[in-house]
């Protein structure tokens, strides 16, 4: 075993750089842009970490940032089309299967979370992060049976502001 980091992991790393320079991806979606194995994508993403390289996780989701305005940009973008579809369908509560639902109806919204998360079969993974970005949004849930519902409160744009 090397003791150092090898030629293919500096290109890898290289070719990491690139994918991440346009904003934040998921491990996944790091692997399937470098044709690595899961494992391979990990190890360069931890070794561009010591460089100054970020993580967060999102639910089972690890979402790799550049920076932190990058990773706020993703953020407030996801919450942002999750608000849009919630209240164009005027849902008084929600929970993460629903939404996963709404999610594949909508193209744009699909095209941004499928970047993060395989959108197939209601995989685990995408109604985790759903449903983290749903605990975002509208804070605690509430438990209804083996459900998590989330009360849906309207954006401060359609509430009337208080006079000063």
């Amino acid at each position: 075993m090397p003791s150092g980091i090898t030629k293919r992991v500096k290109n890898r790393k290289t070719a990491v750089l690139e994918l991440l320079a346009d904003g934040c991806k998921s491990t996944a979606y790091v692997q399937r842009q470098l044709g690595t194995t899961y494992e391979m994508a990990y190890y360069v993403l931890k070794t561009l970490t010591r460089e100054g390289a970020k993580y967060w996780k999102l639910g089972k989701v690890t979402v790799w940032c550049l920076s932190d305005d990058d990773y706020s940009n993703l953020i407030n973008t996801l919450l942002r089309e999750i608000r849009r579809i919630v209240e164009s369908h005027n849902l008084r509560y929600v929970y993460p299967i629903r939404l996963y639902r709404l999610v594949l109806k909508d193209h744009k919204a699909l095209k941004l979370i499928a970047n993060l998360a395989p959108v197939n079969n209601g995989n685990s993974a995408i109604l985790s992060l759903l449903n983290h970005l749903l605990k975002l949004l509208y804070g605690k849930p509430y438990v209804k049976g083996k459900k998590t519902v989330y009360y849906v409160t309207k954006s401060n744009i359609d509430q009337p502001q208080p006079k000063a």
